[in-house]
Formats: structure tokens, sequence, C-alpha cells
């Protein structure tokens, strides 16, 4: 248990010290799904940073050229309800992908709460684990509005760095938020079921 080996099949990728190494590797031991939730995450983040960056430095114009032929729109209260709908869409995935996750995890979850943990300690594990995967969703949207932006006008606004700063802090909420149903039937686990398989 120390050596955070609790599976014969997946060994661990972080040393576990604290429970954000439990977290790390619980995140990456089923790491196609979870690449799924922090896209679902990163993807309105870095619409809401390209929507924000415009809407300040372009007085709401989004304006660019494709194949040589101008295009231009107003961004405007319609777009931000559109990636307000992307997030909640996210918050859902990713609640219902999290809670398949510790489903499969019945067994190591058991183990721990046999083992003396407090269900708020597995719900701080839970709502930990959103906000690793949330913050990894917020650096793919910086990634990804850097990309848009670079490739539409050419520079990035690093003046207005809190832009940034913001929408990391947005999908790591966005993670927490989607934790909370996951965190909430954790603790209805029955350790003696659990192990049994």
């Amino acid at each position: 248990m120390k050596e955070g080996e609790i599976s014969l099949s997946k060994a661990r990728i972080v040393p576990v010290k604290e429970m954000l190494g439990i977290q790390v590797n619980a995140i990456f031991s089923r790491w196609l799904r979870n690449l799924l939730m922090i896209f679902t995450i990163g993807l309105p983040s870095g619409l809401l940073i390209v929507f924000i960056t415009v809407s300040l430095k372009l007085n709401g114009v989004l304006f660019t050229t494709w194949l040589g032929q101008y295009v231009s729109m107003d961004v405007k209260a319609p777009h931000y309800f559109s990636v307000g709908m992307c997030f909640l869409i996210s918050i859902l995935t990713t609640s219902e992908v999290m809670w398949q996750n510790i489903k499969e995890r019945n067994v190591e979850i058991s183990l721990y709460k046999a083992l003396g943990w407090k269900d708020r300690t597995i719900r701080k594990m839970v709502y930990m684990e959103g906000a690793v995967i949330g913050f990894l969703g917020g650096v793919l949207g910086v990634i990804f509005s850097i990309v848009i932006l670079h490739f539409m006008y050419k520079t990035i606004a690093w003046n207005e760095w809190w832009i940034f700063v913001v929408c990391l802090i947005v999908p790591v909420i966005v993670g927490v938020i989607s934790a909370a149903i996951p965190a909430r039937k954790i603790i209805k686990i029955n350790p003696s079921m659990g192990l049994k398989g």
C-alpha cells in the first residue's frame, strides 16, 4: 500500500508519497478515458480565451481570412452562452467518466476504507482528481487558444496574462464540480463487498 501497488496488472508511474501521487497514477492508469475528459474541458476553455481576447482587444469583432476570403462576426452574448453550454456538457461528460473510473477502482477504494480512510478523505481524493483533470484541461485550452490566436492574428496578447490565469482557474472549477456526484456516490461503497470483487 505504501508503494501504491494494489493492482497486479498496472504499475504506478509516480511514487505515492501523498494523495496527489495517488491521483496522478489513477489518471495515467486510464489515460485514454481521462484524455477524453481533458479534451472536453480544454476545448471550451480555449474558446473562452479566444472570445475574451477578441472582446477586449478587437472590440468584439472576430475577423480572419480563410483562403483569401475575409470572415467577420461580432462576439456577443450568444457566443458566451454557447461556451457556457460547452462547459455544461463537459461537466456532465466528465462526471460520468469519473464515475466509471471510480467504479473500476472499487477494490482500491474498498481497501482504503478497510484501512481506515475516512469518507471525507476519499471524497477529497475524488475532488482532487477532478481538479487535476480540470487543470490539465485548462493547460490544453491555453495551448489551443494560443495556436488559434497565432493562426488568426499572428500575435498573442501576453500583456493580458490574467485572461490565461482565469481560463486556467475556470477548468479547475469545472473539474471539481464534475467530481461532486461521484464524490457523493463513492462513500456508499461497502468495503467488505468491494474487496470480494
